[in-house]
């Protein structure tokens, strides 16, 4: 087997180190960033009473949940291929610019950019907003109902979050790393914990407004329509979205073609159990109109109806833990990709400047978060109707994600094209299961944001059902995509490398590469 130079070991722009702190990171490591990265208390919160209100959906959300997993769950296996031959901090840039096209590549870099800076313009105000109201329901003298609603108070205190995760970002690997074990245990403990206690209550003793939980639950058919079955997929794709910061940070892993991977596809279930666990305790617990009523506050009204004060408390403890957490890894792979197309040459030379010391993109990652405060402050501007623009941002992160997932899924069916059919595994794993996988997101991404005139049909089958553009999910994805074209076009008639002439290769078997660092 070959040993081949890993991308670290390449030269990077001039006057800037060429690479990133190697041999750092451990398969736990790895696993605890991915795992982390998607933020189960806060996505629960976020985003399970939105799945239990969209159209078709209802209290069929953990069908919804498992249909979402398996397309996603095929992209992390795609992903555990590519990475086992490439293992770059650019992860699905690099292999599809490798593999399929690298204007494609470019794009699909942007596009996780863009799904990147529209949640970090969000996620610090969701931590003030909590850090606020925990602060209040622990000292409402100090703290007042009128204060924990500041919208200035509110962007300072996110602000504040932002400022210290980029730090540690930028401080280096190993301290993020550490940080994120400590996150990962309240918000994992926590919401099991609370997640189990509500359904030992439904059972034992029949709390008011409960239900028992049914197997209609589970199933793909409780989802009523194309319109149902995408609404529910598009926001079942942003439960699962982060695990994929395992592969962004594969030049600082050891056994960088393996261990990333691994910890993508291990991820995915841990995630699984933990998002059909709480899931079904909420709407057993709550029911369905609770849900809707009490929206991004059921995870932690549920708390209050379990725990007396003050041990319901862990669980705003959790989700602000688990908010500030996926900041922190948002920024993370965030710095790794735009680093890897800076040293590409094909984006701007700073964010290729790697900290003599730490070995971090320091500057890219201060840029991001400069960039992250800015929507702090954007979001601000419409305090008035914070939820609803949560709500918009993350069908809109929904649809980028479907789309740069399912570029990833093709790209790893076409490299491995000429080993499929070598071993049925092969064939299944790195080309069937990915290329469908790919179909289906794509499908996801348009069913939500293109406009229909009328319902497409074949005999009884609805292929389109059209309902009109929602514009305000949809033109933030239409200008993020559209954006693409121009400065795909800039960035190949800046280049001077060759970057965008390079012959994609093709593999001829799923050995992983050796990598000499």
């Amino acid at each position: 087997m070959a040993t081949i130079a890993t991308p670290a070991a390449q030269a990077g722009p001039a006057g800037a180190a060429s690479h990133l702190k190697a041999n750092t990171l451990n398969l736990f490591d790895t696993t605890v960033i991915a795992t982390s990265s998607v933020a189960p208390a806060y996505t629960i919160a976020q985003t399970s009473f939105l799945l239990v209100a969209a159209v078709g959906v209802g209290l069929a959300s953990p069908a919804a949940i498992l249909i979402s997993f398996f397309p996603v769950l095929f992209i992390a296996v795609a992903y555990f291929y590519l990475n086992s031959k490439d293992p770059n901090c650019g992860a699905s840039y690099s292999w599809i610019s490798r593999t399929l096209n690298p204007y494609v590549g470019w794009i699909s870099g942007w596009i996780q950019i863009v799904a990147n800076v529209f949640f970090c313009a969000t996620a610090p105000v969701f931590a003030g907003v909590t850090t606020l109201f925990l602060l209040n329901s622990v000292w409402p003298a100090q703290i007042s109902s009128t204060a924990a609603s500041d919208p200035k108070l509110i962007a300072l205190i996110g602000l504040a979050w932002l400022a210290l995760v980029t730090f540690m970002v930028v401080r280096g690997i190993r301290i993020t790393a550490n940080f994120q074990w400590l996150l990962v245990g309240i918000e994992y403990l926590a919401v099991l914990a609370f997640a189990v206690a509500a359904l030992v209550k439904v059972t034992t003793t029949h709390p008011a407004g409960s239900i028992a939980a049914s197997g209609s639950w589970f199933n793909p058919t409780s989802i009523q329509g194309i319109t149902g079955l995408a609404a529910g997929t598009v926001l079942g794709v942003f439960f699962f979205w982060g695990w994929d910061t395992a592969a962004n940070v594969n030049e600082e892993s050891k056994n960088a073609s393996r261990s990333p991977g691994q910890a993508g596809v291990l991820s995915m279930f841990i995630l699984l159990l933990i998002f059909l666990l709480a899931s079904t305790a909420m709407q057993s617990y709550l029911g369905e109109k609770t849900i809707n009523d009490q929206g991004a506050n059921s995870l932690v009204y549920m708390a209050q109806q379990i725990a007396p004060t003050p041990l319901w408390y862990v669980m705003v403890i959790a989700i602000l833990s688990s908010t500030v957490a996926v900041v922190q890894t948002t920024l993370l792979p965030q710095s790794r990709l735009s680093f890897s197309m800076a040293r590409d040459r094909v984006f701007p030379a700073v964010f290729a400047v790697i900290h003599r010391r730490w070995l971090t993109p320091w500057i890219g990652t201060l840029i991001a978060a400069f960039l992250s405060a800015i929507g702090v402050a954007l979001t601000m501007l419409n305090s008035g109707s914070i939820t609803s623009v949560f709500t918009n941002l993350i069908s809109d992160i929904g649809v980028l994600v479907a789309v740069y997932y399912g570029l990833t899924g093709i790209a790893c069916a076409w490299a491995f094209r000429k080993a499929l059919l070598k071993r049925p595994t092969t064939l299944l794993f790195a080309g069937v299961l990915p290329f469908l996988s790919a179909l289906f997101l794509f499908w996801v991404a348009f069913e939500v944001i293109i406009p229909a005139p009328a319902t497409w049909t074949i005999g009884s089958v609805t292929l389109w059902a059209g309902q009109g553009v929602d514009w305000a999910t949809a033109l933030p994805d239409l200008i993020g995509l559209g954006l693409a074209i121009p400065f795909v076009i800039v960035a190949a008639l800046a280049n001077r490398t060759g970057f965008f002439r390079q012959k994609t290769v093709a593999y001829t078997d799923v050995t992983p590469q050796r990598s000499a660092v």
